[in-house]
Protein backbone atom coordinates (compact mmCIF):
# COMPACT_ATOMS: atom_id res chain seq x y z
CA UNK A 1 0.00 0.00 0.00
CA UNK A 2 1.86 3.28 -1.21
CA UNK A 3 1.71 6.51 1.30
CA UNK A 4 -0.45 8.21 -1.18
CA UNK A 5 -3.51 5.66 0.10
CA UNK A 6 -2.53 5.98 3.68
CA UNK A 7 -5.32 8.17 4.87
CA UNK A 8 -7.91 6.17 2.82
CA UNK A 9 -6.91 2.92 5.12
CA UNK A 10 -6.82 4.79 8.17
CA UNK A 11 -10.46 5.39 7.39
CA UNK A 12 -11.34 1.79 6.62
CA UNK A 13 -9.60 0.62 9.24
CA UNK A 14 -11.01 2.60 11.95
CA UNK A 15 -14.59 1.59 10.93
CA UNK A 16 -13.61 -2.23 10.30
CA UNK A 17 -12.62 -1.92 13.74
CA UNK A 18 -15.78 -0.65 15.16
CA UNK A 19 -18.05 -3.23 13.48
CA UNK A 20 -15.60 -6.36 14.62
CA UNK A 21 -14.83 -5.16 18.14
CA UNK A 22 -17.77 -2.61 19.00
CA UNK A 23 -16.97 -2.92 22.92
CA UNK A 24 -13.02 -1.49 22.36
CA UNK A 25 -12.86 1.96 20.99
CA UNK A 26 -10.04 2.63 18.48
CA UNK A 27 -7.78 5.01 18.99
CA UNK A 28 -5.35 4.56 15.92
CA UNK A 29 -3.08 7.16 14.45
CA UNK A 30 -3.52 7.56 10.42
CA UNK A 31 -0.65 8.33 8.66
CA UNK A 32 -1.75 12.04 8.02
CA UNK A 33 -3.52 12.88 11.16
CA UNK A 34 -0.94 14.21 13.84
CA UNK A 35 -0.27 12.30 17.22
CA UNK A 36 -2.08 13.23 20.39
CA UNK A 37 0.40 15.33 22.66
CA UNK A 38 0.31 13.13 24.76
CA UNK A 39 3.10 14.26 27.77
CA UNK A 40 5.69 12.05 28.41
CA UNK A 41 9.51 12.72 29.91
CA UNK A 42 11.37 13.20 26.77
CA UNK A 43 8.92 14.03 24.52
CA UNK A 44 5.58 13.01 22.54
CA UNK A 45 4.37 9.47 22.49
CA UNK A 46 5.41 9.35 18.57
CA UNK A 47 9.05 10.70 19.18
CA UNK A 48 9.21 7.58 22.32
CA UNK A 49 8.12 4.84 19.81
CA UNK A 50 8.02 5.96 16.48
CA UNK A 51 4.13 6.27 15.82
CA UNK A 52 1.40 3.98 14.32
CA UNK A 53 0.38 2.78 12.48
CA UNK A 54 3.57 0.45 10.93
CA UNK A 55 4.12 -1.20 7.78
CA UNK A 56 5.57 -4.14 6.68
CA UNK A 57 5.21 -5.94 3.64
CA UNK A 58 5.13 -10.12 3.36
CA UNK A 59 7.52 -12.62 2.36
CA UNK A 60 4.58 -12.78 -0.81
CA UNK A 61 4.70 -9.34 -1.26
CA UNK A 62 1.70 -8.24 0.30
CA UNK A 63 1.13 -4.74 2.20
CA UNK A 64 0.37 -4.93 5.80
CA UNK A 65 -0.24 -2.11 8.08
CA UNK A 66 -0.87 -2.69 11.44
CA UNK A 67 -2.00 0.30 13.75
CA UNK A 68 -1.82 0.93 17.22
CA UNK A 69 -3.02 -1.99 19.78
CA UNK A 70 -6.08 -1.55 22.30
CA UNK A 71 -5.06 -3.01 25.38
CA UNK A 72 -7.89 -5.73 26.73
CA UNK A 73 -5.89 -6.80 30.16
CA UNK A 74 -2.81 -6.10 31.73
CA UNK A 75 -2.30 -8.64 34.59
CA UNK A 76 -0.02 -7.53 37.31
CA UNK A 77 1.25 -5.35 34.40
CA UNK A 78 3.10 -8.48 33.28
CA UNK A 79 1.06 -10.22 30.58
CA UNK A 80 -0.92 -8.19 28.44
CA UNK A 81 -3.71 -9.13 26.42
CA UNK A 82 -4.80 -6.80 23.13
CA UNK A 83 -6.37 -6.27 20.10
CA UNK A 84 -5.06 -4.57 16.40
CA UNK A 85 -6.44 -3.36 13.25
CA UNK A 86 -4.84 -4.49 10.59
CA UNK A 87 -5.17 -3.76 6.36
CA UNK A 88 -3.62 -6.32 4.26
CA UNK A 89 -3.01 -5.56 0.26
CA UNK A 90 -2.00 -7.85 -2.32
CA UNK A 91 -0.16 -6.95 -5.03
CA UNK A 92 -2.15 -4.74 -7.34
CA UNK A 93 -5.08 -5.07 -5.45
CA UNK A 94 -7.95 -2.42 -5.56
CA UNK A 95 -8.32 -1.78 -1.77
CA UNK A 96 -7.23 -3.78 1.37
CA UNK A 97 -8.59 -6.72 3.33
CA UNK A 98 -9.67 -5.33 6.87
CA UNK A 99 -9.59 -6.86 9.79
CA UNK A 100 -8.42 -7.60 13.31
CA UNK A 101 -6.16 -10.28 15.52
CA UNK A 102 -6.02 -11.03 18.96
CA UNK A 103 -2.62 -10.86 20.59
CA UNK A 104 -0.93 -11.90 23.89
CA UNK A 105 2.72 -10.83 25.11
CA UNK A 106 4.83 -10.08 27.85
CA UNK A 107 5.90 -6.98 28.84
CA UNK A 108 8.27 -4.80 30.76
CA UNK A 109 8.17 -1.55 31.31
CA UNK A 110 10.77 0.90 30.73
CA UNK A 111 10.15 3.45 32.97
CA UNK A 112 13.25 5.71 31.81
CA UNK A 113 12.44 5.80 28.19
CA UNK A 114 8.64 5.31 28.68
CA UNK A 115 8.30 2.12 26.59
CA UNK A 116 5.93 -1.04 27.30
CA UNK A 117 8.25 -3.69 25.53
CA UNK A 118 7.44 -6.58 23.87
CA UNK A 119 8.72 -10.05 24.12
CA UNK A 120 6.72 -13.73 23.61
CA UNK A 121 3.99 -12.66 21.46
CA UNK A 122 1.53 -14.46 20.58
CA UNK A 123 -1.28 -14.11 18.42
CA UNK A 124 -4.53 -15.91 19.20
CA UNK A 125 -7.38 -14.61 17.04
CA UNK A 126 -7.88 -13.22 13.81
CA UNK A 127 -10.87 -12.07 11.97
CA UNK A 128 -10.99 -11.23 8.47
CA UNK A 129 -14.56 -11.63 6.59
CA UNK A 130 -14.41 -12.37 2.80
CA UNK A 131 -10.48 -13.13 3.23
CA UNK A 132 -9.47 -16.59 1.69
CA UNK A 133 -7.90 -19.30 3.72
CA UNK A 134 -4.13 -18.95 2.07
CA UNK A 135 -4.50 -15.13 2.15
CA UNK A 136 -5.30 -15.94 5.90
CA UNK A 137 -2.34 -18.12 6.57
CA UNK A 138 -0.11 -15.97 4.47
CA UNK A 139 -1.20 -12.65 6.81
CA UNK A 140 -0.99 -14.78 9.87
CA UNK A 141 2.43 -15.67 9.43
CA UNK A 142 3.15 -12.48 8.42
CA UNK A 143 2.09 -10.57 11.41
CA UNK A 144 3.88 -13.40 13.63
CA UNK A 145 7.16 -12.68 11.78
CA UNK A 146 7.61 -9.05 11.89
CA UNK A 147 6.37 -8.60 15.17
CA UNK A 148 8.80 -10.26 17.33
CA UNK A 149 11.32 -8.89 14.82
CA UNK A 150 10.65 -5.42 15.38
CA UNK A 151 9.85 -5.47 18.89
CA UNK A 152 6.86 -3.37 17.92
CA UNK A 153 7.41 -1.18 21.59
CA UNK A 154 4.69 1.48 22.28
CA UNK A 155 4.93 4.28 24.62
CA UNK A 156 4.10 3.71 28.12
CA UNK A 157 1.81 6.95 27.98
CA UNK A 158 -0.33 5.39 25.65
CA UNK A 159 -1.30 2.25 27.91
CA UNK A 160 -1.46 4.78 31.04
CA UNK A 161 -4.08 6.50 29.03
CA UNK A 162 -6.90 3.99 30.36
CA UNK A 163 -4.86 2.56 32.72
CA UNK A 164 -4.02 3.26 36.65
CA UNK A 165 -0.45 4.95 37.00
CA UNK A 166 -0.04 3.72 40.18
CA UNK A 167 0.17 -0.25 39.44
CA UNK A 168 3.43 0.23 37.05
CA UNK A 169 5.29 -1.94 37.96
CA UNK A 170 9.04 -2.08 36.29
CA UNK A 171 9.82 -6.21 35.40
CA UNK A 172 12.93 -6.85 33.65
CA UNK A 173 12.70 -8.64 30.71
CA UNK A 174 14.50 -12.60 31.17
CA UNK A 175 16.62 -13.93 28.80
CA UNK A 176 15.61 -16.65 25.88
CA UNK A 177 16.23 -19.93 26.17
CA UNK A 178 17.43 -21.63 22.91
CA UNK A 179 16.12 -25.56 23.56
CA UNK A 180 16.68 -28.43 21.64
CA UNK A 181 13.75 -29.16 19.03
CA UNK A 182 11.15 -31.68 19.74
CA UNK A 183 11.87 -34.84 18.22
CA UNK A 184 8.92 -37.32 18.26
CA UNK A 185 9.67 -41.14 17.97
CA UNK A 186 6.83 -43.89 16.82
CA UNK A 187 6.88 -47.17 15.08
CA UNK A 188 3.10 -47.55 14.85
CA UNK A 189 1.48 -45.10 12.02
CA UNK A 190 1.46 -41.44 13.29
CA UNK A 191 1.54 -37.93 12.13
CA UNK A 192 3.21 -34.83 12.89
CA UNK A 193 0.44 -31.45 13.02
CA UNK A 194 3.22 -28.48 13.55
CA UNK A 195 1.83 -24.98 15.04
CA UNK A 196 3.20 -21.73 14.92
CA UNK A 197 2.77 -21.72 18.58
CA UNK A 198 -0.75 -21.69 19.83
CA UNK A 199 -3.37 -22.27 17.10
CA UNK A 200 -5.11 -18.92 15.86
CA UNK A 201 -8.83 -19.35 15.06
CA UNK A 202 -10.67 -17.70 12.38
CA UNK A 203 -14.52 -17.74 12.17
CA UNK A 204 -16.10 -18.64 9.20
CA UNK A 205 -18.84 -16.67 7.89
CA UNK A 206 -22.55 -18.01 8.45
CA UNK A 207 -20.87 -21.60 10.16
CA UNK A 208 -20.24 -22.65 14.13
CA UNK A 209 -16.55 -24.30 12.64
CA UNK A 210 -13.82 -21.97 13.50
CA UNK A 211 -10.13 -23.40 11.44
CA UNK A 212 -6.78 -23.05 12.67
CA UNK A 213 -4.77 -20.70 10.28
CA UNK A 214 -1.25 -21.01 11.47
CA UNK A 215 -0.94 -24.90 10.16
CA UNK A 216 -0.95 -26.76 6.92
CA UNK A 217 -3.16 -28.92 8.23
CA UNK A 218 -7.34 -29.00 8.16
CA UNK A 219 -7.76 -28.37 12.15
CA UNK A 220 -11.03 -26.95 13.03
CA UNK A 221 -13.32 -26.63 16.29
CA UNK A 222 -16.82 -26.84 16.57
CA UNK A 223 -18.13 -23.82 18.92
CA UNK A 224 -21.19 -25.98 20.17
CA UNK A 225 -19.46 -29.07 21.21
CA UNK A 226 -16.16 -28.02 21.71
CA UNK A 227 -14.75 -30.53 19.51
CA UNK A 228 -11.30 -30.59 17.87
CA UNK A 229 -11.50 -32.25 14.45
CA UNK A 230 -8.49 -32.94 11.99
CA UNK A 231 -8.78 -34.37 8.22
CA UNK A 232 -6.33 -36.90 7.89
CA UNK A 233 -6.77 -38.07 3.73
CA UNK A 234 -9.81 -39.35 3.60
CA UNK A 235 -10.56 -39.82 7.00
CA UNK A 236 -11.45 -37.56 9.98
CA UNK A 237 -10.11 -37.54 13.66
CA UNK A 238 -11.27 -35.76 16.83
CA UNK A 239 -10.55 -34.88 20.05
CA UNK A 240 -11.84 -32.89 23.33
CA UNK A 241 -7.96 -30.99 23.28
CA UNK A 242 -6.02 -29.77 20.52
CA UNK A 243 -3.43 -31.64 21.60
CA UNK A 244 -5.21 -35.39 21.75
CA UNK A 245 -5.67 -37.89 22.08
CA UNK A 246 -7.56 -38.22 18.47
CA UNK A 247 -9.38 -41.01 17.92
CA UNK A 248 -11.51 -42.19 14.84
CA UNK A 249 -14.32 -39.23 14.47
CA UNK A 250 -17.23 -40.92 13.81
CA UNK A 251 -20.52 -38.89 12.60
CA UNK A 252 -19.27 -35.27 11.42
CA UNK A 253 -21.26 -32.33 12.22
CA UNK A 254 -23.61 -30.77 9.74
CA UNK A 255 -21.44 -27.67 9.63
CA UNK A 256 -19.28 -29.13 7.66
CA UNK A 257 -21.57 -30.05 5.01
CA UNK A 258 -22.73 -26.19 5.06
CA UNK A 259 -18.58 -24.98 4.40
CA UNK A 260 -18.53 -22.23 1.50
CA UNK A 261 -18.86 -23.85 -1.82
CA UNK A 262 -15.16 -22.62 -2.72
CA UNK A 263 -11.67 -23.76 -3.67
CA UNK A 264 -10.59 -22.88 0.16
CA UNK A 265 -12.43 -25.86 1.35
CA UNK A 266 -12.33 -28.00 -1.48
CA UNK A 267 -10.62 -30.89 -0.24
CA UNK A 268 -12.33 -30.67 2.64
CA UNK A 269 -15.89 -31.23 1.21
CA UNK A 270 -14.01 -33.97 -1.18
CA UNK A 271 -13.59 -35.99 2.53
CA UNK A 272 -17.24 -35.75 3.73
CA UNK A 273 -18.54 -37.43 5.17
CA UNK A 274 -15.20 -39.22 5.77
CA UNK A 275 -14.11 -42.95 5.66
CA UNK A 276 -13.22 -44.45 9.15
CA UNK A 277 -9.06 -44.70 9.21
CA UNK A 278 -8.14 -48.27 8.70
CA UNK A 279 -5.83 -47.99 11.13
CA UNK A 280 -6.11 -44.16 13.29
CA UNK A 281 -2.67 -43.21 13.44
CA UNK A 282 -1.21 -41.69 16.59
CA UNK A 283 -1.09 -37.95 16.70
CA UNK A 284 1.86 -35.72 17.89
CA UNK A 285 0.89 -32.38 17.96
CA UNK A 286 3.62 -29.45 18.70
CA UNK A 287 3.42 -25.63 18.76
CA UNK A 288 6.91 -25.09 18.35
CA UNK A 289 9.39 -26.64 15.86
CA UNK A 290 9.31 -30.31 16.10
CA UNK A 291 10.69 -33.31 14.07
CA UNK A 292 8.81 -37.24 13.49
CA UNK A 293 10.91 -40.26 13.24
CA UNK A 294 8.77 -42.50 12.26
CA UNK A 295 9.87 -46.67 11.72
CA UNK A 296 7.86 -49.09 9.82
CA UNK A 297 7.94 -51.89 12.73
CA UNK A 298 10.93 -51.85 15.01
CA UNK A 299 14.53 -50.89 13.76
CA UNK A 300 16.28 -52.61 10.77
CA UNK A 301 19.76 -51.68 11.40
CA UNK A 302 22.27 -52.02 8.21
CA UNK A 303 25.82 -51.96 8.99
CA UNK A 304 27.83 -49.33 7.12
CA UNK A 305 31.45 -51.09 6.26
CA UNK A 306 34.54 -49.92 7.89
CA UNK A 307 32.84 -47.97 10.85
CA UNK A 308 30.90 -48.91 13.45
CA UNK A 309 27.69 -47.08 12.50
CA UNK A 310 24.60 -48.42 11.01
CA UNK A 311 22.04 -47.10 9.48
CA UNK A 312 18.18 -47.52 10.20
CA UNK A 313 16.57 -48.50 6.77
CA UNK A 314 13.14 -48.75 7.92
CA UNK A 315 12.44 -44.97 7.98
CA UNK A 316 12.71 -41.82 5.73
CA UNK A 317 14.71 -39.98 8.25
CA UNK A 318 18.39 -39.84 8.10
CA UNK A 319 19.27 -41.95 11.41
CA UNK A 320 21.75 -44.18 12.22
CA UNK A 321 23.05 -45.94 15.47
CA UNK A 322 26.49 -46.67 17.03
CA UNK A 323 25.88 -50.47 16.37
CA UNK A 324 22.61 -51.78 17.48
CA UNK A 325 22.71 -50.37 21.13
CA UNK A 326 25.00 -47.30 20.74
CA UNK A 327 24.03 -43.49 20.49
CA UNK A 328 21.61 -42.84 18.08
CA UNK A 329 22.09 -40.17 15.09
CA UNK A 330 19.69 -37.81 13.46
CA UNK A 331 19.91 -35.70 10.84
CA UNK A 332 17.92 -32.85 10.13
CA UNK A 333 18.24 -29.39 8.54
CA UNK A 334 21.76 -30.03 8.21
CA UNK A 335 22.42 -30.44 12.18
CA UNK A 336 22.94 -33.55 14.07
CA UNK A 337 21.39 -34.75 17.52
CA UNK A 338 21.69 -37.29 19.29
CA UNK A 339 20.26 -39.59 22.25
CA UNK A 340 21.09 -42.13 24.42
CA UNK A 341 17.71 -43.98 22.77
CA UNK A 342 15.10 -42.91 19.96
CA UNK A 343 12.59 -41.18 23.05
CA UNK A 344 15.83 -38.58 23.92
CA UNK A 345 16.37 -36.41 25.22
CA UNK A 346 18.37 -35.07 21.91
CA UNK A 347 21.24 -32.78 22.10
CA UNK A 348 22.99 -30.77 19.25
CA UNK A 349 26.10 -32.83 17.95
CA UNK A 350 27.19 -31.52 14.74
CA UNK A 351 30.54 -30.19 16.48
CA UNK A 352 31.31 -33.95 18.23
CA UNK A 353 30.25 -36.07 15.40
CA UNK A 354 32.17 -39.80 16.53
CA UNK A 355 35.45 -39.62 13.43
CA UNK A 356 33.24 -43.03 11.95
CA UNK A 357 31.02 -40.17 9.89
Amino acid sequence: MRRARQSTAFVLCVSAWSVLHPSITPVVLGAQTAAPRTPTTNGTARDVDGGWPRDYTTPGGASLRVFQPQVASWDGKQRMVAYAAVSYATTGAVKPALGTVKFEADTAVAVDERLVNFSSIKLTQSNFPGLSKDQLQDIVAAIEQVLPKAGSPIALDRVLARLDKSQIVPKNVVGVKSDPPVIFYSTAPAILVNLDNDPVWSPIKGNDLRFAVNTNWDLFEHGPTRTFYLRHGGSWLSATDVKGPWTAAGKLPASFSQLPADDNWKDVKAALPGRPPATPPRVFVSTSPAELILLQGPPKYVAVAGTRLSWVSNTESDVFRIGNAGPVYFLVSGRWFTAADFTGPWTFTTPDLPADF
